[in-house]
């Protein structure tokens, strides 16, 4: 994109502004950018916001509702458990689990994924081969199977948990960007550069992953999904964070016995679940659509 200054001069502006000018104009997935950053914020410094203790038990504030209801109180702004525990400040532990366990999960199948799917996509022979029927192997299990059958393994604990999913999703982000990787393979512009005798190294980073930005988006996106449902399902069955660990799934399952009876103990975990996917999948369709408008 061309930007005309105050001497008459034309300057192309880089990809990466261009993508973030075309991304500013989205106004709904900029607000999903900042409710993102929130998000992560406050599942860093989770500590410094909750009003109370999140294990603090007060025998004389057992099952208050939220402030705004008949009996509620404003120190325990949306109400406390059968135990006279703070839910806000439990939800805002359990954030910081789950959140930070899904982005974990991301980062390290993202990179390792990536790295050895790039290796077979770029390597030929017998080691792409085998690595080629492995992974059809391993898709044939669904990945929440996978991921009960090596919990079940290691033993049930937040930390296991966390591998078991990630080992779990690998195999399909290496078959995703596998399958990206070598789509891109069979363009003319690789083709050129592999005939100019450019290195796999140089071909990778220079001619296939800026042209991969799209679908890796995609591929991020549904593996940051799975990761939160999956920690909140192994949560919820007792698999993943142990007492005293706080965690969404686990808050609901532990208040199930009193749905009928403070029904919000479990709407406010499932709705931070919910709005945790919304927000992340606005702003990455926001982010994919604005890649797909700059390569335009």
């Amino acid at each position: 994109m061309l930007i005309n200054n105050g001497f008459n001069e034309d300057k192309i502006q880089s990809p990466l502004r261009y993508i973030w000018a075309i991304f500013k104009g989205k106004s709904i997935a900029v607000v999903a950018m900042w409710l993102m950053i929130i998000l992560i914020m406050t599942s860093i410094f989770s500590p410094w916001f909750m009003p109370h203790s999140p294990l603090a038990q007060d025998p004389e504030s057992m099952l208050l509702p939220p402030y705004w209801a008949e009996g509620g109180n404003i120190n325990h702004v949306l109400g406390t458990d059968d135990l006279g525990r703070d839910t806000l400040s439990r939800l805002f532990h359990g954030l910081q689990f789950t959140l930070g366990g899904a982005l974990t999960i991301t980062f390290f199948v993202a990179l390792l994924g990536m790295v050895i799917g790039a290796g077979a996509a770029l390597t030929k022979g017998v080691k792409a081969s085998v690595l080629h029927h492995l992974l059809d192997a391993l898709l044939a299990i669904p990945s929440l199977l996978s991921a009960f059958i090596l919990i079940t393994i290691f033993g049930p604990s937040y930390s296991n948990c966390l591998i078991a999913i990630g080992l779990s999703l690998l195999p399909q982000f290496i078959r995703a960007s596998y399958i990206v990787i070598e789509q891109e393979l069979s363009k003319q512009y690789i083709v050129a550069l592999q005939l100019d005798g450019a290195t796999k190294t140089r071909l990778f980073r220079y001619g296939i992953l800026p042209n991969i930005l799209e679908p890796t988006i995609t591929i991020l996106n549904r593996l940051f999904t799975m990761s939160i449902i999956e920690i909140a399902t192994l949560g919820f069955l007792g698999f993943g964070a142990q007492l005293p660990q706080t965690e969404l799934g686990s808050l609901i399952a532990n208040s199930m016995e009193l749905i009928y009876l403070s029904p919000w103990l479990v709407t406010f975990p499932g709705l931070v679940i919910f709005l945790v996917i919304i927000i992340v999948n606005v702003f990455a369709e926001g982010l994919r659509h604005a890649v797909i408008e700059g390569e335009e």
